[in-house]
Parts: structure tokens; C-alpha cells; sequence
């Protein structure tokens, strides 16, 4: 573990996400409610904290705290608006990328392009009336991924690049499920992986900004 992260940081994270999965295990919705946003809440306050202080930093922060809106948002039943706080988020992420590397990297978009018109194209029958919204979030979650991929021909340090990269991936395996789950045949134990792929990628996230050296942080990123 980074030595910059707080001792009571894993703890405070690790703890609310267990009594989660005890609250949905057992069927507890309350249990679950009250403790869904609480670990990226603390992610949230750990890169405010510790990560350097770049813009960067600010807008990860933020992509982190519309994340936990989202997760109260899907916890009480509300999807479309639980869609577009992620999507808030994935915008605050996205514009913290673009800031690292403007580089277009059009190899790297290549397969996050099919990934996101293969999952829109498979939704198509089941999402409806919500297929248009479904599609504009799959675009921008693709386009992070993508950006996420192009740090890796960059000069930033190894651990920032590759814990943001896989992140990103990660985020993009958690709603890709999130999807299929509601608008495609139901998925055995769905909400368990989905649960533990999006923590996932929410602390490698973090863990990115945690990681950067501002000697290699372009001024205004």
C-alpha cells in the first residue's frame, strides 16, 4: 500500500462495503442504503487529503463524490438519475484526463469503440424508451477508458497510469454488467460482481491520483 494513504483509510472503506454485502445478502435495503456511498466517500476524502495538490486531484475528487450520489441515487430505485450523476462523474474524470494527455491516440480508441457500440447494439431491444440515454453514457464511459489507455504512452509514473487505466476498465466491466443485468437476460449474482468491480475501480482511480508526481503533471492539469 502507498505509504501516503492513512492507516485508517482501508478500514474506513473496507468496513461500510462489508456491512453492504451482509445488507444484501440478508435483504437488508436499509443496511445497504446507508452504507452504499460511504466507501467512495472516503476515497473521495483520501485524494482531497493526500493526493497532490493539481487540478487533476480536484477533479477526480469530484468525479468521486457524484459517484456516491449515484450509488444513493440507484440504492433508492433511481435509475435514470443515478445515470446521470455517474455520468457527471465520468465527466469530471474526463476532464481531468484530457488535462494529463491531449493526445488523440486513435489505435488506443479502437477497441473501447467496439466495446461500446457492441454493448449499445445488444441492448437495443431491451432498453426501450432509455435505449438513447443508455447509449450516451456507454459513449462517454468508452471515451474514458479510452483516455484512460492513452496515459500509457506518457512519462507519468508507472503506478498512477496503470492503477487509472485499470480503473477506468474496471468501471466500464461494472455498468457494462449494470446494463446487461437490467435491460438483457438476468445475470446470476450480477449486483456481487458489480459491487466489487466498481469499488474496484473507484480506488484504482483514487489510487491514480494518489500516485502522480507533480514533476511530471503538465502546469495545468
Amino acid at each position: 500500500m502507498d505509504d501516503r494513504i492513512p492507516p485508517w483509510a482501508p478500514w474506513a472503506f473496507g468496513i461500510p462495503a462489508a456491512a453492504f454485502f451482509v445488507g444484501l445478502a440478508l435483504d437488508l435495503p436499509t443496511l445497504r442504503l446507508v452504507t452504499k456511498p460511504i466507501p467512495v466517500l472516503v476515497l473521495a476524502l483520501v485524494v482531497a487529503t493526500v493526493a497532490p495538490r493539481t487540478r487533476y486531484r480536484t477533479l477526480v475528487g469530484m468525479g468521486l463524490v457524484f459517484g456516491a450520489t449515484g450509488d444513493l441515487l440507484l440504492e433508492l430505485g433511481q435509475f435514470v438519475p443515478g445515470l446521470v450523476a455517474f455520468l457527471i462523474g465520468h465527466l469530471w474524470y474526463l476532464a481531468g484526463l484530457w488535462g494529463l494527455d491531449r493526445r488523440l491516440s486513435p489505435g488506443t480508441a479502437i477497441p473501447f469503440a467496439i466495446w461500446g457500440v457492441g454493448l449499445t447494439v445488444a441492448l437495443a431491444d431491451g432498453a426501450g424508451d432509455l435505449l438513447a440515454p443508455v447509449a450516451v453514457y456507454a459513449a462517454v464511459l468508452c471515451i474514458a477508458m479510452w483516455r484512460g489507455g492513452s496515459l500509457l504512452g506518457t512519462d507519468l509514473p508507472r503506478a498512477a497510469v496503470w492503477a487509472t487505466f485499470g480503473g477506468l476498465v474496471s468501471f466500464g466491466v461494472s455498468d457494462s454488467l449494470i446494463a446487461i443485468d437490467r435491460f438483457g437476460p438476468e445475470v446470476p449474482g450480477a449486483r456481487w460482481v458489480i459491487m466489487v468491480t466498481y469499488w474496484a475501480a473507484q480506488a484504482l482511480v483514487a489510487g491514480g491520483a494518489v500516485a502522480l508526481d507533480t514533476r511530471h503533471v503538465p502546469a495545468d492539469a
